[in-house]
């Protein structure tokens, strides 16, 4: 089959066992995995070893990895150690990117003091981005800023400000439009957040929540029954010619998870019960598409 995008899966949603994870991708023939947590360890902990042994199996089976989804700087801004902690993941998944032939690292904009989001706030987040241009500088590694609920940057609108103090072709969007749909007062993701950022998009999340009474979700839902309007957002994809890849993110599971896990998702808890959620949902992607 013929996707008009580059297709993934993040790895965890499916298992904790790479060649679990390459079954899965071969079987709906997807173009690559974007890498989170495996072998029960998260994007951070992976060692030289792992990173050499997803390289290798990945190649073997003709997958190529299509992003690097770091935590970085999803820790607390006024907090100078974990910023300096955050700084040296963040070099370490540069060189994973780099030996796996990846041009994505995804990053965030440190967690939320204010909602919404201060002119202040959104500078100050941005003040950190130079140092991490510094460690790309040379390569073609790309930084992708994802638009999360919990830090300062979680719909269109603060994600265009942020833009505005970051003008480099280095730096993209790591769209996500089920995001702001957990943002109070959020309206339709696609219609009004997605243009405000559309030029900067170099990647995108699909997955999907719903509102209760107006109020923002607790739990991920199914792909398709949302409030996330993901079949325009892939027609808008579309009509921006997007040449980026589209990796699904289910977050959703029978058994819902727990907030913690939604927030900082990984190792053997958080796949335990994914694959068969997820093969449903990608399913319904493959549909849409």
């Amino acid at each position: 089959m013929q996707h008009p995008f580059r297709l993934a899966v993040i790895s965890d949603e499916v298992s904790q066992e790479i060649v679990r994870v390459i079954a899965f991708a071969q079987e709906f023939r997807l173009d690559g995995i974007e890498v989170r947590s495996l072998f029960g360890r998260a994007f951070k902990d992976l060692t030289p070893a792992d990173a050499r042994e997803i390289g290798s199996r990945l190649g073997d089976a003709g997958l190529r990895v299509a992003g690097c989804a770091s935590p970085v700087f999803k820790c607390d801004i006024d907090k100078p150690a974990e910023v300096a902690a955050h700084l040296d993941i963040f070099k370490r998944a540069v060189e994973k990117a780099v030996a796996w032939d990846c041009d994505l690292v995804r990053v965030f904009t440190f967690f939320r003091k204010n909602t919404p989001s201060t002119p202040r706030d959104i500078q100050n987040a941005a003040s950190y981005f130079p140092r991490l241009l510094e460690v790309v500088k040379g390569t073609k590694v790309r930084i992708g800023v994802e638009n999360e609920y919990t830090t300062i940057v979680g719909n269109g609108a603060e994600t265009r400000d942020f833009l505005k103090h970051v003008d480099s072709s280095a730096v993209g969007v790591v769209w996500d439009p089920c995001n702001v749909v957990f943002m109070p007062g959020s309206g339709d993701p696609v219609a009004v957040d997605y243009p405000m950022v559309a030029e900067r998009v170099i990647h995108v999340h699909a997955k999907d929540a719903r509102r209760e009474n107006g109020k923002p979700p607790e739990h991920c839902s199914e792909l398709g029954k949302g409030d996330v309007a993901l079949r325009n957002q892939i027609t808008e994809l579309k009509r921006r010619n997007f040449k980026g890849w589209l990796s699904l993110e289910t977050h959703w599971r029978a058994k819902p998870l727990s907030a913690e896990a939604q927030h900082l998702p990984g190792g053997h808890v958080f796949s335990a019960d994914a694959e068969p959620s997820t093969r449903i949902c990608m399913k319904h992607l493959l549909e849409m598409l």
